[in-house]
């Protein structure tokens, strides 16, 4: 089986306070979505600085990813905003990153627009011999 590369992805990333990363994945998957990756953090913006006995407080952050296909990218955005109310100020932050090229997805027979990783490299050739 050659490696098979998906094309014209996004992946949505959203930020939200520790331990609601797995709301965000639940929301996103009854959107379409496959699934997503929690990374752990800390940081703070305006709604959550603080100090406690002298010391800043760092909140803890969960950074979720999510790759999508491109066409279902506002669906699954606007099911993580309402379901995490992101509308109300210090709930998150949500945006999306154009993704041109994936390798590695398990499910990768499912996305819309797919190559050959061999049929890639030779279109790469092309171009670049070309100039």
């Amino acid at each position: 089986m050659k490696d098979l590369v998906a094309l014209n992805l996004h992946m949505i990333v959203t930020i939200v306070d520790g331990g609601t990363g797995e709301d965000v994945i639940d929301y996103a998957k009854k959107a379409g979505a496959a699934g997503g990756t929690i990374l752990h953090g800390r940081g703070s913006g305006v709604h959550d600085t603080g100090r406690f006995l002298g010391l800043d407080i760092s909140p803890e952050k969960d950074i979720v990813l999510t790759l999508v296909p491109d066409s279902l990218t506002s669906e699954i955005m606007d099911a993580i905003g309402k379901g995490i109310n992101i509308d109300v100020p210090g709930n998150g932050i949500c945006f999306s990153i154009d993704v041109d090229k994936v390798i590695g997805i398990t499910k990768i027979h499912q996305y819309r627009e797919v190559i050959g990783m061999e049929e890639l490299l030779e279109d790469d050739e092309n171009t670049f011999g070309k100039e």
